[in-house]
């Protein structure tokens, strides 16, 4: 079997691993990463196709790569997944079944996204005699224009594409055979962006995205000396994956050794480093504690790392630490093989994606491009069926010239019956003005409807993603809400933390704008920030008061 080239496509890096797929599993041939400039790639959608298709081509012709075949892994946020159970019915329906059905499991569009799916599972339900089989399905959707981007770069860069798979389920299929039995945690940490995966007896039971990294702390290394004078972003990275610059807590004043702390300088900068992954600890922290007030009695087997987090030394432990269990980064992948690389040890973990894409992946490319590159095989073949399509043709016309003769007195049979129908149904007319005066009316209920709204619509959906993107330990303070927007303060450990969670709150899609109105300071060094919000969809009664 010709080797394929899989693909993830990242926003500050691509991995690249030429495979092998065997029936007992697949197997990596040869694998490298390179960066990507900033802009190229924005939540997993390419902005310059030329571009990244010729950097991309070029980083093949230079490890002198022939394999044309690819399939792309894209991470975005855009893309909807949701764990859905359906009848048992012949697998080539169930396509057809999942895209009718697809607005009641997204709220989206059905003819703006790609719909596809991956079967979990056949589970059986009900007594011996009467059971029940069901196909329990994980379902994605995709917007078009973030799909057609992957066949622009593939093309770009001389390839041809065979499979756009989201990155949930390459990660979970990647380590499903290792998880059959117990209940794991698999958290794969990027440099924008985290995974968190929780998978019981094999089957996926919760996958949550978080778009936070550990770019925050890579970015603290450059603006430390004592790591190194003028360091990239690219040679901080680098470093962090040589030398430990994270501590085991994120408490200051804990009173635990830490070797790597030989002088004062060396240890607030360490300090600081490690308290930009505050937020990436509070969400996992966050989840597991989701997890396990919905599964009480139960607990995590094992919770490993993955991805370029995993490779940064030190963040383990910390991990470890902070979420009271062990956690370990993942060194192997049950069922695959594996051949050394450009990275060494940490290979499993960081190309671990590339694995859980197979011929059985869910497809986010568009249908009609499925399959592509398939039929040319034998030209005489072609010969023969063009032969045949003309003389079908050329009887085709013949039977079109006798049929539109017929057709021609039909007409005008029909046309007198319409005109007879017409003046029977003059009526019509007043039913159709009758639907109209009706319709303007039910408008302005609506209206009047709207302008019945609470003015704190919009707070719920703000205290939701307030409560699952920022930490447990944010502390809030003067809390108002208006139908317009909201107003708060809280409490920050020092200002450095102050000013990334202002940012986090910058990235919220229920809010428009963040602004803070001032800061404080107290003896002990604790800030408090004031904050001012505009709401994404204020209440109808505010808009109208503007």
């Amino acid at each position: 079997m010709a080797n394929i080239l899989t693909i993830e496509v990242g926003v500050s890096e691509i991995r690249v691993a030429e495979m092998k797929d065997e029936k007992k599993g697949s197997s990596i041939r040869r694998c490298f990463r390179f960066p990507v400039s900033q802009g190229l790639v924005e939540d997993g959608l390419i902005q310059d196709v030329q571009g990244l298709g010729e950097q991309l081509k070029n980083e093949l012709l230079a490890r002198k790569i022939s394999a044309r075949k690819v399939r792309f892994i894209v991470a975005s946020s855009r893309i909807a997944s949701r764990e859905i159970r359906i009848p048992f019915i012949k697998k080539k329906r169930i396509q057809d079944l999942i895209e009718m059905n697809a607005a009641d499991y997204f709220p989206i569009d059905p003819a703006e996204y790609i719909i596809s799916y991956r079967i979990i599972d056949v589970e059986e339900e009900g007594e011996e005699k009467g059971k029940e089989k069901k196909y329990h399905l994980m379902v994605y959707a995709c917007p078009k224009d973030l799909a057609k981007s992957y066949g622009q770069l593939a093309e770009a860069a001389g390839l041809l594409l065979s499979c756009l798979a989201p990155i949930g389920d390459s990660v979970y299929m990647a380590v499903r055979p290792a998880y059959a039995a117990g209940t794991h945690m698999l958290v794969k940490i990027e440099e924008d962006a985290m995974l968190v995966s929780v998978v019981r007896d094999g089957e996926l039971r919760m996958q949550r995205n978080i778009g936070y990294g550990i770019s925050g702390a890579v970015e603290a290394v450059q603006m430390f000396p004592v790591f190194g004078e003028h360091l990239s972003y690219e040679e901080a990275l680098a470093l962090m994956m040589r030398q430990n610059c994270v501590k085991r807590t994120l408490n200051p004043d804990s009173v635990i050794i830490e070797p790597e702390d030989e002088t004062e300088e060396i240890k607030e900068a360490r300090t600081e480093v490690s308290q930009n992954l505050r937020y990436l600890v509070g969400n996992i922290s966050r989840i597991m504690d989701y997890y396990l007030a919905r599964n009480p009695g139960g607990g995590f087997d094992t919770i490993e790392c993955c991805g370029i987090g995993a490779a940064v030394l030190g963040v383990t432990e910390l991990l470890s630490h902070e979420l009271a269990q062990k956690v370990t980064a993942l060194k192997s992948v049950k069922g695959h093989k594996f051949t050394a690389g450009e990275e060494g040890g940490n290979a499993e973990a960081i190309y671990i994606a590339l694995f859980g894409v197979d011929s059985n992946s869910a497809n986010l490319m568009e249908k009609a491009k499925r399959g592509q590159g398939r039929r040319k095989k034998h030209d005489g073949e072609d010969i023969r069926g063009a032969v045949v399509v003309f003389m079908l043709g050329a009887i085709a016309s013949i039977v079109l010239v006798v049929f539109s003769l017929g057709n021609r007195l039909y007409q005008t049979q029909r046309q007198k019956k319409l005109n007879t129908e017409i003046t029977k149904n003059e009526s019509a007319e007043n039913v159709y003005n009758a639907y109209n005066s009706m319709k303007e009316k039910y408008s302005q209920y609506e209206q009047m409807y709207d302008y019945t709204n609470t003015p704190n619509e919009s707070l719920v959906a703000f205290l939701q993603e307030l409560e699952q993107k920022m930490p447990s330990t944010l502390v809030i303070q003067n809390f108002t809400s208006t139908g317009e927007g909201v107003s708060f303060s809280f409490e920050a450990a020092s200002k450095k933390e102050a000013a990334n969670t202002l940012m986090q709150l910058r990235k919220f899609t229920s809010l428009t704008s963040v602004a803070t109105t001032g800061t404080t300071e107290d003896e002990s060094g604790i800030v408090t920030m004031a904050v001012t919000a505009v709401y994404t969809q204020p209440a109808a009664m505010a808009e109208t008061q503007q």
